[in-house]
């Protein structure tokens, strides 16, 4: 056997090994599990953490209900605590039964080439390989399932710096412009989260009807 089919078998072999791994991954609605979160339980949870921390502070130490902006903080502490219990709640009873996405890395047999060609299909960046295609979805199954989990998680960062950042303005502190600029930058990184849950469902999406003829 000469080196190029030696190459060649062993390929095979890891994409193979890839495909049993990625046979049976689905996304059963991720998506819609996700933006059920949002709009129906996050902003109203916020809100009313944010209200009900604020009081309790205000009852618990404050002389007056007209300092009311120095009580925020707490409100806000609070709602990063509930959104982080809240966030891995839905998790366990809405994102995880709403994927097939298995124990084992789809990926974990191919080389970090290889792997970093998936991921530039799933993204849209390079053109879908037929041959693996089943690889492919199954990837981006795991990948929107691990996407998914983050942008529940991802919330309860940015309300936990608000409160420093509140409390570093009110005593002209500088380290408050760091604060604000963690909020922003964790702002930054999740729309980027969002962004990339968008680009693998549309790959499942649009990869949906078409075959696949794994070697």
């Amino acid at each position: 056997m000469s080196g190029i089919d030696e190459l060649m078998a062993e390929s095979n072999e890891r994409w193979t090994k890839a495909a049993k791994r990625a046979q049976g991954l689905a996304d059963h609605g991720l998506g819609t599990a996700v933006k059920l979160y949002y709009t129906r339980f996050w902003l109203a949870g916020v809100i009313v953490l944010v209200a009900v921390g604020s009081v309790l502070t205000a009852l618990a130490f404050g002389d007056s209900y007209g300092d009311w902006p120095s009580y925020l903080p707490f409100g806000f502490m609070l709602a990063g605590l509930g959104t982080m219990i809240g966030g891995l709640i839905f998790i366990s009873k809405k994102v995880v039964p709403a994927a097939e996405y298995g124990n084992v890395d789809v990926t974990l047999s191919l080389t970090s080439d290889e792997r970093k060609h998936v991921r530039r299909q799933v993204a849209g960046k390079a053109a879908v390989v037929p041959e693996h295609l089943t690889v492919t979805r199954g990837a981006a199954v795991q990948m929107r399932k691990a996407l998914a989990t983050q942008l529940l998680i991802m919330p309860f960062y940015p309300l936990i710096f608000i409160p420093q950042a509140i409390n570093s303005a009110g005593r002209n502190d500088p380290f408050g412009w760091g604060y604000l600029g963690m909020v922003v930058l964790l702002v930054i990184a999740a729309l980027f989260l969002i962004r990339d849950f968008r680009r693998t469902g549309h790959f499942l999406k649009c990869t949906a009807n078409r075959s696949s003829g794994v070697r």
